[in-house]
């Protein structure tokens, strides 16, 4: 253990202070924050580069880093994005039986909402007055993404907020899955793929505020991969699902 942590020692205090970072990314951050977000945003950035540095050719640990970092904000409802609330609501409306693409949720507050549907008052008045006018613009493939998530268990906005996430969380392990491949058949280094899967935009913006462009860049990456393997029929139907999502 000694000789493991002196051989390591830059990576891993590297690695604790992400961590710690992410934290207070996740549950210790107010959106109206400015300085405190611009000056954490400038630091996770700054210890993501020299992890590349230190550690580039070390996969397995790096990929455990991504995995923890994510991890992190699991418990944690979206603080930088409000968009979540009409995703919840979309996925409450299709597990009620409802097609979310035909009333607003204007419309429906109006009617004095629809018994059943957990949380509904938080959701409208969380998602805002411009999404709450809106028809849904979200694609059929986000809409299953929101009516699994909703399975979670839980009838609370959490439990449906982590359920979101774990969708996200797979999906970018997808792409790890797959990207790596497709490095691997274009003889480009493997280690490129954690400019992407360790890259703090992504943590953030996909698993911390539910962004639903990590299950769309997975369909992306895995129907490159398929149409680099000549199966270009297949490819084409991932790449369908990917456009579908986003």
């Amino acid at each position: 253990m000694i000789l493991f942590w002196k051989l390591n020692k830059v990576p891993l205090l590297l690695t604790f202070v992400s961590f710690f970072l992410y934290w207070l990314f996740a549950y210790d951050l107010i959106r109206t924050e400015y300085t405190k977000l611009i000056i954490l945003y400038c630091s996770v950035w700054v210890i993501f580069i020299l992890l590349l540095k230190y550690a580039k050719n070390n996969i397995k640990f790096l990929t455990a880093i991504a995995f923890i970092s994510r991890a992190i904000f699991i418990l944690a409802i979206p603080n930088l994005s409000q968009d979540f609330y009409r995703f919840i609501w979309d996925g409450q409306m299709l597990s009620m039986g409802f097609n979310p693409y035909l009333t607003t949720p204007d419309y429906q507050m109006s009617l004095g909402g629809l018994s059943g549907f957990p949380n509904q008052v938080k959701l409208y008045n969380g998602m805002g007055a411009l999404n709450a006018s809106h028809f849904t613009n979200y694609p059929p493939i986000n809409q299953l993404c929101f009516f699994i998530g909703n399975l979670f268990p839980g009838n609370s906005i959490l439990s449906s907020v982590i359920g979101f996430k774990l969708i996200i969380i797979a999906a970018d392990f997808g792409t790890f899955f797959f990207g790596k491949r497709l490095l691997e058949r274009l003889n480009i280094p493997v280690k490129n793929i954690f400019w992407y899967f360790l890259n703090p935009f992504i943590i953030i913006e996909l698993t911390g505020n539910l962004h639903f462009e990590g299950v769309m860049i997975f369909f992306l990456v895995w129907s490159l991969y398929l149409l680099h393997s000549g199966k270009w029929k297949w490819a084409a139907v991932v790449f369908a699902l990917s456009i579908s999502v986003k």
